[in-house]
């Protein structure tokens, strides 16, 4: 049996019932939990990464946020306030909180990506480095031989 919420989105009883609990603040696997899915410690997690889940999750904070009328403009000013307010009080740990807080609204302590891209030639190069012998690595390594003819570039 399918419900469906206020958007077009589709989810299953358990679904419905696994975003209602998430949207009480409660974790992944007690979420799980009172959803009714099996294994909520091993699956948890992946039940509440699902795509239905996640657009199901954004499109109720969305419905939250403009019902209330609180933008995240707004959110980061009352933060800024309560840090003015720390500042005043002298309260160093209370200020620090607020541009935590501020800090994880702004994305700032988002995981940085790293893309690491092989041309035809370094993979030629790793191909040949994987074929070797342990041994042959380490006189490599050491010193013993001249490492194989290749181009390699730094990037930062």
């Amino acid at each position: 049996m399918a419900e469906k919420r206020k958007s077009s989105i589709i989810l299953t009883g358990k679904q419905a019932k696994l975003v209602d609990a998430t949207l009480e603040g409660k974790d992944p696997i007690t979420a799980a939990t009172e959803a009714g899915y099996a294994g909520p410690v091993r699956n948890g997690e992946d039940r509440v990464k699902a795509v239905a889940v996640q657009e199901a999750l954004r499109a109720a904070r969305s419905e939250l946020s403009s019902a209330a009328q609180i933008s995240r403009a707004d959110v980061i000013d009352g933060i800024m306030d309560a840090i003015q307010i720390a500042r005043m009080n002298a309260d160093p740990t209370a200020m620090i909180k607020g541009w935590s807080e501020v800090g994880k609204i702004l994305g700032h302590y988002a995981p940085e990506v790293k893309k690491v891209e092989l041309s035809v030639g370094q993979q030629r190069l790793q191909s040949k480095y994987e074929a070797m012998t342990d041994e042959e690595l380490l006189e490599i390594a050491e010193g013993r031989v001249t490492v194989l003819n290749g181009e390699s570039t730094r990037v930062n």
